[in-house]
């Protein structure tokens, strides 16, 4: 489940307008904030409800893994728990490697995808990030530059 909510400001102006079911209401609300104050914008962002509960009482850890296309695994990690990791669990990210200058013509130009995920172990975590590995080849979204 999910919750919707409206911030505005930045470092120690920063605040939580307010928190919605929706958004539709979240969006309302911002649209007419920014109305009257455009300098500080009131932008609408998803949370995830009760983040990392269930998986903590089910006994996982957050991991990250980095994976190569045809599915070889640079690195495997267990996070130390932070707000940083516990706000990207579940989501993957590519590291178009391949593009930056300082790498290429080295030994690892392949692109790499990143994802930090709750798993019982080492093993799972590598599970779980293949899978999503192999949905991104399978739509596509492994060679869209901006997956």
């Amino acid at each position: 489940m999910t919750i919707w909510v409206v911030e505005q400001g930045s470092y120690s102006d920063y605040r939580v307008v307010g928190v919605f079911s929706t958004k539709e209401n979240a969006d309302k609300i911002a649209a007419l904030l920014n109305v009257d104050s455009p300098s500080d914008e009131a932008t609408v962002d998803e949370w995830v409800f009760d983040p990392g509960i269930k998986e903590l009482n089910a006994g996982k850890s957050l991991y990250f893994v980095q994976m190569q296309k045809d599915g070889t695994v640079e690195r495997v990690q267990l996070r130390e728990f932070s707000s940083y990791e516990l706000r990207s669990a579940g989501r993957a990210e590519m590291w178009r490697r391949s593009t930056a200058p300082a790498y290429r013509g080295g030994p690892n130009t392949f692109d790499v995808m990143w994802m930090t995920c709750w798993a019982k172990d080492e093993t799972s975590a590598i599970k779980i990030t293949n899978e999503r590995r192999s949905e991104m080849i399978a739509s596509g979204k492994w060679d869209q530059v901006d997956a």
